[in-house]
């Protein structure tokens, strides 16, 4: 076992690997990781160009100062996550103990350590995310991390940081194949492996209606099972993709886009939620007409059970888990916290028929005593519109012919948030709208309910998938009509163009790209083909590798000509090819082998030379050995022999540094010599 130290070379390389492992972290844990990270960095990197003292003894200041560290980390760790079990509170402890290893590293088993726990980091970072760009950065990751192997085993410095980025590549893009082999042909199994915390599932940030801190007032777009009106002053959209949709025909127009998720039932005055009946259970009552639309849904993991879809589905959708309740909400049996895909047909033109007396009782209740003036208003106005939909239509003109206003800067409310937002305010945006919307309904005696979901989406110009964002988060309404059954009623379309345009049309430039090109035109044209592109291959990434399921797999072998394949086709085709791949990369790298490399073949040149002077080396004589016999041979140049002798064998086999270029000048000089 080796026992002498790293070259700071060596150190330097670790450093920078750990880092640029470990900096995506930065943006997922508390501040407090990385603090303690960078400053392990620091400490190591401080010895190296300053000689800044290390922790040595037991009772060492450096000693009692990194565990005073380590303490503080603990601590932190525990007030923050509670304990050191799950996917964040696992990483952190990972990520605050590495940065302390550094400062500890003597020998190489400490690097070596080190360097296999950074490769650990590296896998660590697909606990959050498995986009193309983590898989890039942590690519260059993998390359510097096999160049910090490469370098603690150079001593004599030998190679240059260029070469060992080469060689470090080289041995990745020759792992390549094998990977792809497995990937492709390894047995794909249905769900995890093992079961995992509950925060190793990657999810979407959700919340429209109540995504928001305890200690602000903003909200972030997306969905929640619960809607909490007045409490928010900025909606800030997010450009999270929630799905991707791809229409086996045409695309239905923008204002037919309903994307549905959660009914929302009932109401305390100031949030609605949805009831926890097991009626909702049973499948509803409806009927179609049109054949709808076909179309394929890969979906983001939200750690909920809401399965998008158009309006209607006219049937389940080619999902194990998916049913669909009697509020017409397409669910899974199982939290969704994996990309999935699914095909569904949906129809736009049904008759959504539930009549039954404890759900349109369920959708006519409003708590006692509030929204005094919102019921008085209802009143008066049902006084003089006793048909329903007359009724519907005045309330729809109110909204758009009165001052109300689509905004995401609503002005906070207090205290009855439906009269406050009726009578004063007057801006809101879509849940302001099908909240107080529904209040005067419900005041007015027609049964009406809540629906969450995404409304719209954007059209990738270069994929022709229609992708779904978090920003297109909405709320709207469903009123029962006797002769309609529950029929689609959106407040917000009364007031505001996103409806029919989309709501990438009217949010403004510096929210659709970066501020420093939002006013120009051209760079803005630019920016949005860029994104629409990357988008595009993102979409690609998403299917064919983040959702390759054995569904997909089967598809692809089918292509392939491999029909059916079970268990033990697939291993006895992955093993075949695992084969092949062992026979023939080894002679592809062997034919690209050079024959002698610059130190053989210098040295080869020297031997060549004392050949002119009667000097063969035998095949059993060492380069020690020969030299000797030939000083002994040729005393008038035994120093030049020597020298040249020695240069080659400390190159060659030993630990002491040569430049290269000084032993082929040496041989070179030598070539000269006239015997």
């Amino acid at each position: 076992m080796k026992t002498n130290a790293p070259s700071s070379t060596s150190l330097i390389w670790l450093i920078a690997a750990l880092f640029l492992a470990a900096m995506p972290h930065f943006f997922y844990q508390p501040i407090w990781v990385s603090i303690i990270f960078v400053f392990g960095l620091v400490w190591r990197s401080s010895n190296i160009f300053f000689g800044f003292p290390l922790p040595k003894g037991n009772f060492d200041l450096m000693r009692v100062i990194q565990l005073s560290v380590g303490i503080i980390a603990i601590v932190c760790l525990f007030v923050t996550y509670g304990s050191t079990i799950g996917r964040d509170a696992g990483v952190a402890f990972l990520i605050t103990m590495l940065g302390l290893k550094v400062t500890e590293i003597k020998n190489h088993r400490d690097y070596y350590l080190t360097t296999f726990l950074g490769y650990f980091v590296v896998i660590t970072n697909f606990f959050f995310t498995q986009s193309m760009l983590m898989v890039m950065l942590m690519f260059v990751v993998v390359i510097v991390m096999t160049a910090c192997l490469i370098s603690i085993n150079n001593p004599s410095n030998q190679l240059s940081a260029k070469k060992m980025t080469q060689l470090s590549s080289k041995m990745l893009v020759q792992a390549v194949p094998m990977m792809l082999v497995l990937f492709v042909l390894f047995p794909r199994i249905p769900g995890p492996l093992w079961g995992l915390p509950e925060d190793a599932h990657g999810t979407s940030p959700t919340g429209d209606f109540d995504r928001s801190s305890l200690l602000t007032d903003t909200a972030i777009t997306g969905i929640n099972n619960k809607m909490k009106l007045g409490h928010i002053s900025r909606l800030i959209q997010s450009n999270e993709v929630a799905f991707r949709v791809q229409f086996e025909d045409e695309i239905p127009a923008s204002e037919d886009l309903y994307w549905r998720g959660p009914v929302l039932w009932e109401t305390d005055g100031n949030s609605w939620f949805e009831p926890d009946y097991e009626i909702l259970e049973k499948r509803p009552k409806y009927y179609y007409s049109d054949e709808g639309y076909n179309y394929q849904v890969v979906l983001e993991p939200h750690n909920q059970h809401w399965l998008f879809a158009l309006d209607l589905p006219s049937k389940l959708p080619d999902y194990s888990d998916a049913y669909l309740t009697n509020d017409v909400q397409l669910k899974s049996r199982t939290p969704i916290n994996q990309r999935i895909l699914y095909k569904v047909n949906s129809t736009t033109d049904y008759f959504l028929d539930n009549n039954v007396n404890f759900l349109l009782k369920l959708a006519s209740n409003l708590p006692k005593g509030q929204h005094p003036k919102t019921v008085q208003l209802a009143s008066e106005w049902r006084s003089f519109l006793p048909n329903d939909e007359d009724y519907i239509e005045h309330v729809l003109t109110y909204f758009n012919q009165q001052e109300f206003y689509y905004t995401l800067t609503p002005p906070k409310l207090s205290g009855d948030v439906i009269d406050q937002f009726l009578f004063e305010s007057k801006r809101g945006f879509c849940e302001h709208y099908s909240a107080s919307f529904t209040v005067l309904m419900r005041a007015a005696g027609i049964p009406t309910r809540i629906v969450a979901g995404y409304q719209g989406g954007e059209i990738n110009p270069v994929s022709g998938d229609l992708v779904v964002r978090q920003r297109d988060a909405h709320a709207w309404t469903e009123v029962w009509l006797d002769d309609k059954g529950w029929t689609r009623v959106d407040p917000t379309a009364a007031v505001s163009a996103r409806i029919e345009s989309g709501m990438n049309e009217i949010m403004p430039p510096e929210m659709r790209s970066p501020a420093l090109i939002a006013q120009n035109d051209f760079l803005r044209e630019l920016w949005q083909n860029i994104e629409h592109n990357w988008d595009a291959l993102d979409s690609l990434w998403d299917l064919w590798v983040l959702s390759y399921s054995s569904k997909l797999q089967l598809a692809l072998l089918a292509k392939l000509g491999i029909d059916n394949p079970n268990w033990q086709k697939l291993a006895w085709l992955m093993g075949a090819f695992i084969f092949a791949v062992l026979i023939i990369m080894p002679l592809f790298v062997f034919s690209q082998r050079k024959p002698e490399d610059l130190l053989t073949k210098n040295y080869q040149l020297f031997c060549d030379k004392l050949k002119q002077a009667s000097l063969l080396r035998s095949k059993h004589e060492g380069p020690l050995m020969f030299g000797e016999r030939a000083m002994k041979t040729l005393p008038q140049h035994a120093q030049a022999i020597e020298d040249i002798t020695t240069m080659y064998i400390n190159l060659k086999y030993g630990k002491q540094s040569y430049p290269i270029d000084a032993f082929e000048q040496a041989v070179k000089k030598f070539k000269q010599v006239r015997f």
